[in-house]
């Protein structure tokens, strides 16, 4: 076996498989990763808590990643608990042909030994698949009575009920089927991998699609840094990886190189112009014909969500998204309602929805997909309410269809429409608080439920509450520019 500092985990074999530049950077230069998004930390956090969770599904076990330093003392201590018969082992870390695994939950019973390997997710993705295959691959060689190895997910079907049901909140499947099929193209990729690091030469992968696939690489500002500037045809919406990368590979690199010989939309040619010009794209007769349709009294609207992976309330289900705040802007005060969900309150988030909305003729959002979700489960839960809330929906008219359908475009979007991005280049005076995405509120709501200092909770309320309003504020602002430009 190879030094531990040389093994190859899971992540280093998943990088290698995306692009192998990329695993030589983990392993020999992980100083030049990129910084890890708030979203993305979070995001790792809550699988953390889902796997803590799982432990409870065979408890007593022992941990060895808090009982040990590195990888180093992490194997022998896993050997010695091995050899006493431990029968339940957390984080248990095993190694075979330079590859280094830690299984979430090892079990022993009846001499056999059964792996789980958890996810905080409902589907197993090919990348949970082959995550797991190479686990498989490291214990059936490292550990000689294996049994068998699972991939443990959560039940899309489970409902919350006074307290969490492990047994029912996580599902299982077997992979050894398809594991064992594998055998041969793990051996193979591990020789790969470790040849890559064996020549001490960063490989020689140039930019491609395999960048974003399965997940942004973690080193794509330092391979593109020289790729994107504000001439780069990778800042043209509307074209996809393929399109792209076409044109990429054939040696363009600027959007004033896009020519009538590409046969691109005639979209593209206009926002070529744009750039070329450094003047936004203003269709006065399809915003005119949009802005007509908003009547008064009108308001913005903005909802935030609270979706937990393991539910806490009463009749939800993993994941199920819980409106928990609405704020408004009608041209002069804002306005909001705040639940805390001590309970299921969704019912009382309807009915104080409809009466704050019930004066306005038109209501005002921004890519209203997830308050137009919301009041389609509203409607499936009380339908005494239907009737009111499906009315309410045909009030929406939503800001982001002039941005989506290119009656106003402006170069410095590039290729992102989200309201923080617009709001940022052509409005003055909005700025965000400390949150700075949903994922992000959705955490800050998580921690103001269970502060129990008032002062603190009512501090970390008014700073969702300012985040949303911001939203609501940018919305309304963006008619009133749209409105400027006839």
């Amino acid at each position: 076996m190879s030094n531990s500092v040389n093994l190859i985990s899971k992540t280093a074999f998943l990088k290698f498989e995306q692009c192998h530049k990329a695993f030589y950077f983990y392993k020999k230069h992980p100083y030049l990763r990129d910084k890890i998004s708030i979203d993305k930390q979070l995001t790792f956090k809550r699988g953390h808590q889902v796997g803590d969770l799982a432990q409870t599904l065979f408890p007593g076990g022992i941990d060895v990643s808090k009982n040990s330093k590195n990888s180093a003392e992490g194997l022998a201590l896993t050997t010695t608990l091995i050899e006493n018969k431990t029968p339940v082992i957390y984080e248990a870390t095993f190694a075979f042909n330079d590859a280094l695994i830690m299984v979430d939950i090892l079990c022993l019973e009846n001499e056999k030994y059964t792996a789980y390997e958890v996810k905080s997710s409902f589907k197993i993705s090919e990348v949970y698949l082959k995550d797991a295959c190479l686990q498989y691959y490291v214990l059936k060689n490292a550990l000689p009575n294996l049994d068998d190895l699972f991939l443990v997910t959560l039940n899309q079907e489970y409902i919350f009920e006074n307290e969490i049901n492990p047994k029912q909140l996580f599902k299982k499947r077997s992979v050894k089927t398809e594991s064992e099929k594998n055998l041969p193209y793990f051996e193979n990729q591990l020789f790969n991998a470790q040849l890559t690091l064996e020549q001490n030469k960063i490989p020689n992968i140039a930019i491609g699609k395999h960048c974003f696939k399965p997940y942004q690489c973690d080193y794509f500002s330092n391979c593109w840094k020289d790729t994107i500037n504000e001439n780069s045809i990778f800042n043209l919406p509307l074209l996809d990886k393929e399109k792209l990368f076409e044109w990429y590979n054939s040696g363009m690199r600027t959007i004033d190189q896009i020519g009538s010989e590409h046969d691109a939309k005639a979209i593209i040619y206009k926002i070529k112009q744009a750039y070329f010009d450094n003047k936004p794209i203003v269709d006065k007769e399809k915003i005119t014909s949009f802005l007509s349709k908003i009547q008064s009294p009108m308001t913005a609207m903005d909802m935030e969500m609270w979706g937990p992976a393991i539910p806490q309330i009463n009749g939800t289900k993993p994941f199920e998204q819980l409106p928990y705040l609405v704020c408004f802007f009608d041209g002069k005060k804002h306005s909001n309602v705040f639940l805390e969900y001590a309970k299921d309150d969704r019912r009382q988030f309807a009915e104080l929805l409809l009466e704050n909305t019930k004066h306005f003729e038109s209501i005002l959002v921004y890519d209203g997909t997830m308050e137009k979700m919301v009041i389609n489960g509203l409607i499936k839960l009380f339908a005494d309410l239907k009737s009111d809330l499906e009315h309410l929906k045909t009030k929406f008219i939503d800001i982001f269809d002039i941005f989506l359908e290119f009656s106003y475009y402006h170069p410095a979007f590039k290729t992102n429409f989200s309201l923080k991005t617009v709001a940022g280049v052509l409005l003055e005076d909005i700025n965000y608080s400390k949150i700075t995405s949903g994922l992000e509120a959705m955490a800050y709501f998580d921690q103001q439920r269970l502060e129990t200092n008032l002062i603190e909770k009512e501090s970390i309320k008014q700073e969702l509450i300012n985040y949303c309003q911001t939203d609501t504020l940018a919305t309304y602002q963006l008619v009133d520019f749209l409105l400027s430009c006839l």
